[in-house]
């Protein structure tokens, strides 16, 4: 009988779980968790964010000894906020092809080196022949010193560092996930919540926010705002499954009741309590009494009792396949060469050394005749893409004109990235990825540049947390159609007729 440990921690407390694994049934032996503490006196100002490390391991590991926990696989969960979300779109590729394509769109796209940092992905679909959406998940490598840290101090050999919010998502698919409903997760931890919007059975969308320290009326009214503000975003995130539908909150019996009447109410959604410890064997007497914030340690057991494949694994990201292995190869041609050396002599070992020879003299030729097609074939890609541009017809001066004045002010909104394509016959279609202080700001600009002559789609909105003033990010197109010249002036007021 296998036994697996799991384990995480946020700014006030660390959680744990030991659990028995036989076959596919999974006994929970221990669960709880240990406040953090803090240093008293002169030692708080002083403590360095090592130190803090340190103690907590030191806290967590003597929480684990005094429960009996020994040797068993131990399972780490980091939070949403210690890890870089990327939301990737890259051209049609196998599973082996995409580690190297993820790598290297993320290392453009992130703020960390690939020398600082793991990274991770999980690809929405698995058509090779379709172009593929990956989640890039980018641990940087100070917090994955700061995990290795803290595990040492409590003498523990991490089998795998996992997301928090996919393994949340992973326990409720396994429990009470309706596959074909879009949804929001809803699992407070402490003083985060991570709020998780899943579609058809996989996460689109996640985030955590911070909650305030502040009685429950506060604390829930926060909560019911960073829902709405998650609600917002989801409708750009899951442009193919449609507007949230549901809204659970991992928890006990009897646990937020007010937070659900209200979801119910303010938002009028149908809300619910999902208790993670059912779909597991506790007894009364070991189940926690916040059963709540144990929902992610509960899927990450479930996942590796039962032998599936973790969403992200820092410890064992995907990678490309190893080469595969030619000394069998050689070793049986060498035999075979050498059979017909001692079995023809000497004759038959100068005509394989002749046909050794033409066959070198042939790959050289063809390998000078491959890179004069390849040169050929950029010089018809070139002159293909010029003659799609040009017959576009599209006047792009005036169309930027027209943008600009309909596009919100620099305040609200600015855009950092512009790709101007020719479209698939006549008009022209426009990328650009841009920076907003608010989700709503992109769904007004919608609003406002659409008409006859442009399609604008926002196909995701991003939080990042390292801003300050534009706090969301987004990525949209817009598709523009071909116009006389008399139209790009439409939107200018009317001068005023000559007098006679």
């Amino acid at each position: 009988m296998a036994h697996l440990l799991a384990i995480d921690w946020d700014r006030t407390e660390a959680r744990f779980v030991l659990a028995s694994a036989s076959g596919r049934t999974i006994q929970i032996r221990a669960a709880g968790s240990v406040p953090r503490g803090a240093p008293t006196g002169s030692d708080a100002d002083a403590e360095s964010d090592d130190a803090a490390d340190v103690r907590l391991g030191e806290v967590l590991g003597e929480a684990l000894k005094r429960h009996g926990i020994g040797r068993a696989t131990v399972l780490l969960g980091v939070d949403r906020g210690s890890v870089e979300l990327l939301h990737l779109s890259l051209p049609p590729a196998t599973d082996d092809e995409l580690p190297e394509l993820v790598a290297n769109q993320a290392a453009r796209e992130s703020h960390f080196s690939p020398d600082e940092s793991v990274l991770d992905f999980l690809p929405s679909g698995d058509d090779p022949a379709q172009p593929r959406d990956v989640t890039a998940v980018i641990l940087a490598r100070e917090q994955r010193e700061r995990i290795e840290r803290i595990a040492a101090a409590a003498r523990l050999r991490p089998r795998r560092i996992l997301l928090r919010p996919y393994a949340s998502a992973s326990l409720f698919a396994r429990t009470a996930s309706p596959p074909e409903e879009v949804c929001l997760l809803v699992n407070r931890v402490g003083d985060e919540v991570d709020l998780t919007v899943m579609a058809a059975g996989r996460v689109a969308f996640s985030r955590t926010a911070r909650l305030p320290e502040a009685d429950e009326a506060v604390v829930t009214r926060r909560l019911l705002d960073e829902m709405a503000r998650t609600l917002a975003v989801a409708v750009q995130e899951t442009p193919g499954g449609g507007r949230v539908e549901a809204v659970y909150v991992f928890g006990g019996d009897g646990d937020h009741e007010v937070l659900v009447n209200r979801i119910r109410g303010e938002l009028a959604l149908r809300a619910m309590v999902v208790d993670p410890f059912v779909s597991v064997d506790v007894a009364a007497s070991v189940a926690p009494g916040n059963p709540g914030s144990f929902a992610s340690l509960l899927g990450m057991l479930l996942d590796e009792a039962r032998g599936s494949r973790h969403a992200i694994d820092f410890l064992h990201p995907r990678r490309e396949p190893p080469p595969p292995d030619r000394r069998r190869r050689w070793i049986i041609a060498a035999a075979a060469a050498l059979a017909v050396a001692t079995a023809g002599g000497y004759y038959v070992w100068d005509r394989l050394a002749d046909v050794d020879a033409v066959n070198a003299r042939l790959a050289n030729d063809l390998k000078e005749h491959r890179a004069l097609l390849k040169q050929a074939n950029d010089k018809c890609q070139l002159v293909e893409a010029i003659r799609q541009w040009q017959a576009t017809d599209v006047n792009w001066l005036d169309e930027l004109r027209d943008l600009s004045l309909r596009f919100p002010s620099s305040r609200d909104a600015l855009v950092t990235k512009m790709t101007l394509s020719p479209g698939r016959g006549s008009g022209g279609s426009v990328a650009f990825v841009g920076l907003v202080r608010d989700p709503a700001i992109v769904v007004r600009m919608e609003t406002t540049i659409r008409d006859g002559f442009h399609e604008v789609r926002s196909r995701r909105v991003q939080e990042r947390q390292q801003e300050r003033d534009y706090t969301w990010q987004f990525d949209a197109t817009m598709d523009v159609l071909k116009r006389d010249k008399s139209q790009y002036t439409s939107h200018l007021p009317t001068p005023p007729a000559d007098s006679p």
